[in-house]
């Protein structure tokens, strides 16, 4: 998109989020909310094509005319409210027309505003208030059935199984044979975790649900690429570009590689084991070093080098090794990858894994401390209370796999769900619920009671990739 394109967009983007905002502080009819109106309308002129401007979601992304604009653009402040705010009201956009007068954007402001997004048919109620008050060269579109994907979901989640393994193959041949000093290998790598980018552009939530599956069988878990998924999850809400996404995803990859050793080193001794503290306290350097020196250098292997030697040193600067500087932005988000992965994962120190709420708790009881407490909040969001591939129990007795993310951001604790399983019997994989939905009465029908070992309900772990 070019920077001409660009700007009247990031305006509009801007001056929407700025009325809305002053609007519900101090009413349409205060200065400060009426100069907002008239910008809003200056900035509707401005980025109008064929006559109008539009403002809409698909999914965590907000588009302006129709294509996507990333948070680095505008802001991820003002993307992420108008995003949540038409995800609560169920709109798929709004677009303006051209000559909209302050007037009308003020009717819609004031109707956008006051309904109620607890009651059921928001946006219908939206339009009709909208209208009424005058919101004319205001179209409301609400939110349409998604349409059938013309990939079947079952492939699409076999492509990001496969992208998962190639991964997992590729960074496993650079540990066990020549490490980073091997091209080949090392472009082998790119090439894997640039799969699992476009894996995540296309389903997050598949790729996301890969890395449960060390809850089923821990000889198939790999710290290093999990984080890399989480990673990605970060950066894709984050409004990365494709290259950024690959650039990140190799730097989460190789952020542990100073823990290892290659064919031609000395071992550790016994008490320098992988785990203990000498060790851990010794890798970020070891791994910087390993990394520079790798025949291969480009950007993404330079952010690997950062992330490997920063990915300890805490927001504060109070962790290890001491250094000077800010933690780089790739680092933040590795380390709280890192971590989320390492409380949520079996350890021989630790009787059982952190469930991923209480993972969650205590990384945020570390916000503004060890960890950036706006990439903490980003990845809450794209992982969820109950990650995708969470085995669950209901409190209908049913038994179910967790699919996707809440579909109201309001409730973080109702993700959509496929049911596995009805008393003894096992449903068809087309059953489903989302567990944000409430009947005419306002109570949930379905609410979540326990988290389950995934081994418990899938004797194999075919069987647990393919309820996915």
């Amino acid at each position: 998109m070019t920077q001409a394109v660009l700007i009247p967009r990031t305006r509009l983007v801007g001056a929407l989020f700025g009325t809305l905002k002053l609007v519900q502080m101090y009413g349409p009819r205060h200065d400060a909310a009426a100069g907002a109106l008239a910008s809003l309308a200056g900035a509707v002129r401005d980025a109008a094509e064929g006559g109008e401007a539009s403002v809409g979601v698909a999914g965590p992304r907000l588009l302006v005319n129709d294509e996507r604009l990333r948070a680095a653009d505008c802001g991820q402040l003002a993307v992420g409210h108008l995003v949540d705010e038409w995800t609560r009201r169920g709109l798929q956009a709004v677009r303006f027309a051209e000559g909209v007068t302050p007037a009308a954007l003020e009717a819609f402001a004031v109707a956008f505003l006051d309904v109620d997004v607890v009651q059921p048919g928001t946006a219908e109620r939206l339009v009709a208030a909208a209208a009424a008050g005058g919101a004319t060269g205001v179209t409301i579109e609400p939110r349409e059935e998604r349409a059938p994907d013309p990939v079947p979901m079952e492939e699409r989640r076999e492509s990001a199984m496969r992208s998962y393994l190639r991964g997992l193959r590729a960074f496993r041949d650079i540990l066990r044979r020549g490490g980073m000093g091997d091209r080949v290998k090392v472009r082998r790598a790119r090439r894997a975790v640039q799969g699992l980018v476009d894996r995540i552009l296309e389903d997050e939530a598949a790729v996301l649900a890969l890395a449960q599956i060390r809850a089923h069988d821990v000889r198939l878990f790999n710290h290093s690429l999990n984080v890399c998924l989480y990673s990605l999850a970060i950066g894709h809400r984050l409004g990365m570009s494709r290259k950024q996404l690959g650039e990140l995803g190799l730097a989460a990859l190789f952020h542990d590689i100073g823990k290892t050793w290659s064919s031609g080193e000395a071992k550790p001794k016994d008490g320098d084991a992988p785990d203990s503290w000498e060790s851990l306290r010794h890798h970020p350097v070891r791994g910087l070093r390993m990394l520079l020196e790798a025949p291969t250098t480009h950007e993404g292997i330079l952010k690997a080098a950062i992330a490997a030697y920063e990915h300890h040193v805490h927001l504060d600067r109070s962790g290890f090794p001491n250094v000077e500087h800010e933690q780089h932005l790739v680092a933040r988000i590795v380390a709280i990858a890192d971590c989320y992965e390492s409380l949520t994962t079996p350890r021989t120190y630790r009787e059982a894994p952190y469930s991923s709420t209480d993972a969650f708790a205590l990384l945020f009881s570390k916000a503004g401390s060890l960890f950036d407490p706006l990439l903490l909040k980003v990845f809450v969001n794209a992982v969820g209370t109950y990650p995708a591939g969470t085995v669950v129990r209901l409190s209908t007795g049913e038994v179910a796999i967790v699919t996707a993310g809440p579909s109201d951001p309001r409730y973080v604790d109702r993700p959509r769900v496929r049911i596995v399983q009805r008393g003894g019997g096992t449903l068809a994989p087309e059953a489903t619920a989302d567990l944000a939905e409430r009947l005419a009465d306002g109570s949930f029908p379905r609410s979540i009671e326990d988290v389950m070992p995934a081994h418990e309900v899938f004797p194999t772990v075919g069987g647990y990739v393919s309820a996915l």
